[in-house]
């Protein structure tokens, strides 16, 4: 697998939310959740995620961590670094502010993205992709409307707490931008089952969504791995929620890959009032 590749896999996986981060007080109690992840392809252990978000009524705040380990260290360095701010209107995160930088043996990047009502107004690739005009999808404007940035598409609302385990919490679908691509991501509700006994802090249900990867823009025409990836059929993802508040996230997400699963799972899943 190229390093790069899995690089960015393990920063958006692991920071599917993200670590150390505060919101205002101003609009009232404020739910933190810490978590870690642990990511294993394979059954391999591979890497490792630290998370951390705070999140009240009206917006939220993360930042988070990921690495790798195990065999893969021996054969190339690399780690991320995310954070990300956002405000909320009725179900859905508006405007947010997205940043993340990532290390590995091959490459140093950068990227930001500013996002207003919905519209990514600023975004930035640094240093700038080597092959950005090469047979793309154009980014154009309506492909930066009503979007999310990669780390607010983790945070899933509902009306109320409450509903927050109803199957169609799991139907929805999420318009990603990542400052090099345009992308959905459309979940459908599989099943409802308890979360393994192993993650510190959680022994709840979860709900069970397979996911379906639809590109929209930015994406080469000439890559079969964009089709390869939409037509995959393993892609799964399991959404707790965050207790206190009206929010699902991801507590785990199996993809299938060309040299086998990659899982990302909770091992602490706490949550505390501040």
């Amino acid at each position: 697998m190229e390093r790069t590749s899995l690089m960015r896999r393990l920063a958006v996986a692991a920071a599917v939310l993200s670590l150390v981060a505060h919101t205002s007080g101003a609009a009232g109690q404020t739910t933190r959740l810490d978590a870690v992840y642990s990511v294993h392809l394979t059954g391999i252990p591979i890497g490792q995620g630290a998370v951390i978000l705070d999140i009240n009524q009206t917006g939220f705040a993360a930042a988070g961590t990921a690495k790798f380990t195990g065999l893969v260290r021996m054969i190339s360095t690399g780690e991320g670094t995310s954070t990300v701010r956002g405000s909320f209107q009725a179900n859905r995160v508006v405007s947010s502010i997205f940043s993340t930088q990532s290390n590995t043996s091959d490459r140093n990047e950068k990227v930001e993205i500013v996002v207003e009502n919905g519209f990514a107004k600023e975004f930035s690739v640094m240093p700038p992709p080597r092959d950005l005009d090469k047979n793309r999808v154009p980014l154009t404007q309506a492909a930066r409307t009503n979007v999310v940035d990669p780390l607010s598409a983790g945070l899933m609302l509902v009306s109320a707490p409450g509903d927050a385990l109803n199957p169609q919490s799991c139907n929805r679908t999420i318009p990603i931008f990542d400052a090099r691509f345009r992308y959905d991501v459309v979940l459908s509700y599989l099943r409802t089952e308890m979360a393994p006994k192993k993650i510190d802090g959680y022994d709840g249900a979860v709900l069970v969504c397979q996911a379906r990867y639809v590109p929209v823009a930015g994406h080469r025409t000439d890559r079969p791995q964009v089709e390869q990836l939409a037509k995959n059929k393993e892609l799964f993802v399991w959404l707790a929620p965050v207790a206190g508040t009206r929010a699902l996230v991801p507590i785990k997400v199996s993809i299938a890959t060309g040299v086998g699963t990659m899982v990302v799972e909770a091992t602490r899943f706490r949550t505390t009032q501040r």
